[in-house]
């Protein structure tokens, strides 16, 4: 399944990606001052210290109370449920009143919506901007950019189920796999596992979380900073798989390697250690991702999430 993540990075580097492999350091002074113009009077505390892929975990589960921000002179990323957007251009404001940089992206998935979302300004000019969901574009502004020909000449494309017939006005591919594609191409990572040898970890980026606290809060000596190891999602065993009822929730598209899962000849058997998941009946689309885990497979009036690992 893939990774959930809103991060807008401002870009002050030639090479963004070679100072990402390189290593940075974290000035969490410079992170709360980059921060601060989105609060207005709010109380921004130091609160955890911890990386970005981790970051994006915790924000999953307390998206509204705290923000993630790492800066690193030429370079700065910050990680806020304000930046949770089907429509970036109106971002723009915002972004400009934070840094004004030679570079901003932004990247928002949304797994429970199949949300994939990517946007980049130049010199404070939104230069590309696109969101949407396997079926629907919610935006779609600019020229697109080269690493993008695979996706609509169709060599990324979603795979359906057997005996799923496609919607109409589908995508050729998963919105979420290109706009982690985006982030790749722009910063050498992506979130979603397994990563390429060629991709720097999240892991690796040091982020402070800030709380956010009402007008006129004053710090005490509960405040304190502590620090958070990475705390990558395991796959469930076994013991996981759900076995009740159907529920009212639609599923939800996913990506998996067509390099190691063919829907014609999947095997439990070979498959190694997997999950599944009962979803309601609709439509089970993947997309082709050459770096992604899962997939859906369709029985009579039951659809199953299954996510693959490899085998140790």
């Amino acid at each position: 399944m893939s990774a959930r993540a809103t991060a807008v990075w401002f870009i002050d580097t030639p090479d963004a990606t070679v100072r990402i492999r390189q290593g940075l350091v974290n000035n969490a002074d410079d992170a709360g001052a980059l921060v601060a113009p989105i609060y207005d009077d709010k109380v921004l505390v130091p609160a955890v210290e911890t990386d970005l892929a981790t970051a994006a975990e915790l924000a999953e589960s307390d998206p509204d109370s705290m923000v993630y921000v790492g800066s690193y002179g030429g370079l700065a990323v910050v990680m806020s449920s304000r930046f949770a957007t089907a429509r970036p251009s109106t971002l723009t404001c915002t972004i400009s009143a934070m840094r004004r940089s030679s570079v901003v992206t932004l990247l928002h998935t949304d797994p429970d919506t199949a949300l994939g979302c990517f946007a980049r300004w130049e010199n404070g000019t939104l230069r590309r901007s696109f969101a949407a969901d396997p079926v629907d574009i919610h935006q779609d502004e600019g020229i697109p950019f080269v690493f993008e020909r695979p996706f609509w000449a169709g060599e990324c494309p979603i795979y359906y189920a057997p005996g799923t017939q496609p919607e109409l006005m589908a995508l050729p591919f998963h919105p979420q796999e290109l706009a982690e594609q985006a982030n790749r191409d722009w910063l050498g990572f992506r979130f979603t596992h397994p990563l390429a040898d060629t991709d720097s970890d999240p892991e690796s980026i040091p982020v402070v979380g800030f709380r956010i606290h009402p007008a006129g809060y004053v710090p005490t000596e509960d405040d304190v900073v502590t620090s958070v190891p990475p705390q990558r999602t395991q796959v469930p065993d076994d013991s996981d798989i759900v076995t009740a009822p159907l529920a009212s929730q639609a599923p939800v598209p996913v990506a998996f390697d067509p390099m190691t899962f063919d829907p014609a000849t999947f095997d439990p058997a070979t498959a190694g250690p997997m999950t599944a998941d009962l979803m309601t009946s609709g439509d089970p689309m993947t997309s082709g991702d050459p770096m992604g885990s899962g997939d859906f497979v369709s029985q009579p009036a039951l659809h199953c999430r299954l996510r693959c690992m490899p085998t140790p």
